[in-house]
């Protein structure tokens, strides 16, 4: 009989992600196991179909402990009851397996292995059916067994709340005096970026329009300009600014309590050099004079603490995107240039605003100048 690592592990190692340990993680079942360093090398070890006998007199060759055989030959057992280890036989012969071996290599071909193996844990969510009746409550009470486990009160960020900064106005509607025509058509307001203006743009693409409180034992979920799937707004606001009459060049957060613009700690300004280096993206292809850059970040546990992992990658980058439309819209309704860009150094970005890109990571950048001529202002367009 042969053994071998159960295809639909993956063995995770040590990385700023998981931290200092190896982990298996069964895609199929969506189960991840802690490992000790003896573990991880026999399922390393197992991805060659072998004899248990033989793949445990291998791993007692190579131990640089000299582990008898039997100890290995226990773990081998231990990780065969895991499911960790299985049959060759039954690799070769289980459906789901084969699903998944065949997903996997059609994906790779496109570059896309990761993205197969995300599709796979995602694949069968048990999500709530919110057309039936029932839906409501089933939502309600996972919502109760969360917060039994640990508080559901992240809203916003407050690291910066004491830091000096420049007060921001309320979201309102008579703050965005543009049009359909002005907005999408032909027709341009032409402005400056001032401090008022910028202040606009950020009021309404940023700020709370009020607040709804759960039935459930949460914090109030905050109601914006941009909607937000679950109330769970994951998404975060950096400023950096250039050159903007009446504001202090230099690196700003959007700090909801109190509603304002707050220095960061190393604020300072970010010369031209630094700009092309951590803004390439946005440096190449907008066309205007960019007078100030509004960075989007995702805080992954809001989003993760409603929704876990499988369905949090695609929530956050709707909310930025949401936020990053109403930025350039709002923008434009008053009469300055906007343009959307996903490509920046996110590690730079991340470095330069003194954030964790695993905890709060880059995802948009949107550059925001005087007005311009439509056409013009088209080249530093998305396509």
């Amino acid at each position: 009989m042969l053994v071998r690592i159960n295809p639909a592990v993956r063995v995770i190692p040590p990385s700023e992600l998981v931290g200092d340990r190896w982990i298996a993680e069964n895609l199929l079942e969506k189960k991840r196991y802690n490992l000790q360093v003896p573990a991880a090398a026999a399922l390393t070890a197992a991805f060659r179909p072998r004899t248990p006998d033989d793949l445990a007199g291998r791993l007692a060759d190579h131990d640089p402990q000299r582990r008898p055989a039997a100890y290995w030959s226990g773990l081998v057992e231990v990780l065969r009851d895991r499911a960790l280890i299985v049959e060759a036989s039954r690799a070769a012969g289980d459906p789901r397996l084969g699903w998944l071996a065949g997903l996997r290599e059609s994906w790779s071909r496109y570059g896309w292995a990761e993205a197969a193996e995300y599709h796979t844990l995602a694949y069968d969510y048990p999500c709530v059916d919110y057309s039936e009746a029932a839906g409501t409550y089933f939502d309600h009470d996972r919502m109760r067994a969360y917060q039994a486990v640990e508080p559901d009160t992240d809203r916003y960020k407050l690291d910066y709340a004491d830091r000096p900064g420049l007060p921001l106005p309320p979201p309102g509607e008579e703050m965005a005096p543009g049009t359909v025509r002005t907005v999408w058509g032909d027709e341009r307001l032409r402005s400056r970026v001032d401090v008022e203006a910028l202040s606009r743009v950020l009021s309404l693409s940023f700020g709370a329009t009020g607040v709804r409180v759960p039935i459930t034992d949460a914090a109030p979920l905050l109601r914006r300009s941009s909607p937000s799937g679950g109330g769970r707004n994951p998404s975060e606001g950096y400023v950096v600014v250039r050159d903007v009459a009446g504001v202090e060049a230099g690196r700003y957060h959007v700090t909801m309590q109190p509603f304002g613009l707050r220095r960061l700690e190393d604020g300072g300004p970010i010369d031209d050099e630094q700009i092309r280096r951590i803004f390439p993206e946005t440096s190449r292809r907008f066309s205007g004079d960019v007078r100030a850059l509004v960075v989007i970040t995702s805080f992954f546990e809001r989003n993760m603490y409603r929704y876990r992992e499988p369905r949090t990658f695609r929530t956050v980058h709707m909310d930025a995107g949401h936020i990053a439309s109403t930025l350039s819209m709002s923008a434009r309704a008053l009469g300055l240039s906007a343009g959307v860009y996903d490509r920046d150094a996110a590690a730079d970005v991340e470095q330069a605003l003194g954030i964790r890109g695993m905890r709060e990571g880059y995802l948009l950048t949107v550059a925001i100048a005087d007005g311009a001529e439509p056409a013009e202002h088209a080249q530093g367009e998305r396509p």
